[in-house]
C-alpha cells in the first residue's frame, strides 16, 4: 500500500517521503503539481498608449509571463465556467500601467507599477531585489524601458488557468523527486575490517549519498 510521511511543512514548501509506489506515480505528482493547480495571470491587455520601443504584442506577452500572487485564485471560477453565486462567479481581476519617461535617463517599467483593484492579488516581486526598498516600482520585473516623452498606458486583465492550458498560468515552483536508497550492513563482515577500511567505507557511503 502506498504510504506517504512528511518529512518538512513550511508555508511554500513541503517535503515528503513516498513509499509503495513507483516512479510513474511520483513522477505523476509532480506533473500535477506544475500543470493542474490553478493560479492567476495576465491574459488580456488593453493598450491605450503606447510609445515605447516595443510593440503591443511584446508588451502584452511581458505582462502574461508576470508571476502573480493567487491567494484568491480558489475563490474564482474558471473563464469558461458558469456559477449562479456572484462571489464564487468572479472570474476577472483588473490591473492598470500607467508610466511616463521625464527625464533624460532611462526610465524602468517594471511589474510594481501594475496596480491591482483587488488589494490581496499583486505582482511577485523579484526574490533578488531588496522588498524593503520603499519605492516598490524598483522591486519588481522588468516590463519596458522609457525615454524621455515616451509613456505607456495599459489596462490587464488576470484570469483564472492552468499550465495544461499556457505556460503562463504554471504555478512559479520547483517539483521534484528523487529516489532514497535503501541500504542494508552485513554487520558479521563489518566485524572483520579493520578501522582504516572503515573510514573507506564511510567516505564512499557519504559520496553515494551526495553524488
Amino acid at each position: 500500500m502506498p504510504r506517504l510521511t512528511v518529512q518538512y511543512l513550511a508555508t511554500q514548501q513541503i517535503q515528503f517521503a513516498l513509499e509503495g509506489v513507483d516512479a510513474s506515480f511520483s513522477n505523476a505528482i509532480r506533473r500535477v503539481c506544475i500543470a493542474e493547480v490553478p493560479t492567476l495571470a495576465i491574459d488580456l491587455v488593453e493598450v491605450l498608449e503606447n510609445s515605447s520601443v516595443l510593440c503591443d504584442e511584446f508588451i502584452s506577452h511581458r505582462l502574461g509571463l508576470i508571476p502573480i500572487v493567487s491567494t484568491v485564485a480558489k475563490e474564482m471560477s474558471f473563464p469558461y465556467e458558469t456559477s449562479l453565486d456572484e462571489e464564487f462567479g468572479r472570474t476577472e481581476i483588473e490591473f492598470e500601467l500607467t508610466a511616463k519617461g521625464s527625464s533624460d535617463q532611462t526610465y524602468d517599467v517594471t511589474s510594481g507599477h501594475l496596480t491591482s483593484f483587488d488589494k490581496r492579488v499583486f505582482p511577485v516581486k523579484h526574490a533578488s531585489l531588496d522588498e524593503s526598498n520603499p519605492d516598490s516600482s524598483k522591486a519588481g520585473i522588468l516590463v519596458v524601458k522609457l525615454r524621455k516623452h515616451q509613456e505607456v498606458k495599459l489596462r490587464c486583465t488576470a484570469r483564472k488557468g492552468i499550465g495544461k492550458d499556457h505556460a503562463k498560468w504554471s504555478p512559479v515552483a520547483t517539483a521534484v523527486f528523487r529516489y532514497e536508497p535503501i541500504i542494508d550492513i552485513n554487520h558479521a563482515l563489518m566485524d572483520t575490517l579493520n578501522g582504516n577500511m572503515l573510514r573507506y567505507l564511510n567516505i564512499a557511503y557519504l559520496l553515494f549519498l551526495f553524488v
